[in-house]
């Protein structure tokens, strides 16, 4: 029995009745699995190497970036190094941009009609039954998950379940709504990668591009392990700067915030135009 009121949508071979309200709830449900047994996962992963000191199945490289940090070597910084971090920063409205174009409208399109849309073909012509082969289709696009660049990389398990809605729908012959449940999944997805930047930017004092006259501070060891040194705004704010001298007043720009601290860069009287 569904819930809520239901429509009678068209399918491959004919209509089928359906009820919105019981879709969506599958759909949040399976999400919210997904993402649980992603984090769950990844947890167990980092405590195994954390414990064995190893990853021998490749697990470091799925840790979360949080995690990371206590495994990984010391990053130093240096002016090139926090140029291009600036210019990465002023282009990644436009990197998102382009990458939530492919994710919600190209992508959806082309991994459904090949990864179940193609198996739904096959068991259509060879007669067999249609559920082996779309598991099998399924079972590979979540794999493929794991060979995405490390910061998109995802578990087959979690992907695969995330994914069992629209295999529902090509059993029913839903093929285009399953086409607009994977792009609903990215739709969100994007949208909270995006959500998490600007709400991490909200918190820090300082952002990308801005100009400060500091002080260097010559009190302290420099430079800290990250190659930079203290320095501090005339609001005694604190940014962590590249090629500067202790006790030496300068005008630098903030190329970008790591954790909750200001990285930047002296800039020249040429260079303040930029």
């Amino acid at each position: 029995m569904g819930f809520g009121p239901s429509i009678s949508v068209p399918t491959i071979t004919g209509t089928q009745v359906v009820y919105p309200a019981r879709l969506l709830a599958a759909w949040a449900v399976l999400t919210v699995t997904g993402l649980v047994l992603e984090r769950v996962i990844r947890r167990i992963q980092y405590w195994i190497v954390k414990i064995t000191g190893t990853h021998t199945f490749g697990w470091y490289s799925f840790l979360h970036s949080d995690h990371q940090d206590d495994l990984r070597e010391t990053e130093t910084y240096t002016v090139a190094d926090l140029k291009d971090r600036l210019d990465w920063e002023r282009k990644w409205w436009r990197r998102t941009t382009r990458r939530g174009v492919r994710a919600v409208v190209i992508a959806p399109v082309v991994e459904e009609l090949t990864f179940r849309g193609g198996p739904y073909l096959l068991a259509v012509t060879l007669g067999v039954a249609q559920l082996p082969l779309l598991v099998a289709g399924s079972v590979l696009w979540a794999y493929l998950h794991t060979r995405n660049p490390r910061r998109y990389r995802r578990g087959t398990l979690p992907v695969f379940v995330s994914g069992l809605l629209s295999l529902y729908l090509w059993l029913i012959g839903l093929w285009w709504l399953a086409i607009l449940v994977h792009a609903g999944n990215n739709l969100v997805a994007i949208a909270l990668e995006a959500s998490e930047k600007w709400w991490r930017r909200w918190q820090h004092s300082f952002s990308p591009g801005e100009e400060y006259t500091v002080t260097v501070d010559d009190r302290s060891p420099q430079p800290d392990r990250h190659g930079l040194y203290r320095a501090y705004t005339p609001a005694e704010e604190t940014l962590h700067v590249a090629d500067v001298e202790p006790g030496e007043t300068t005008r630098v720009r903030v190329a970008t915030t790591v954790g909750f601290h200001g990285y930047a860069y002296p800039i020249t009287e040429s260079g303040q135009a930029d």
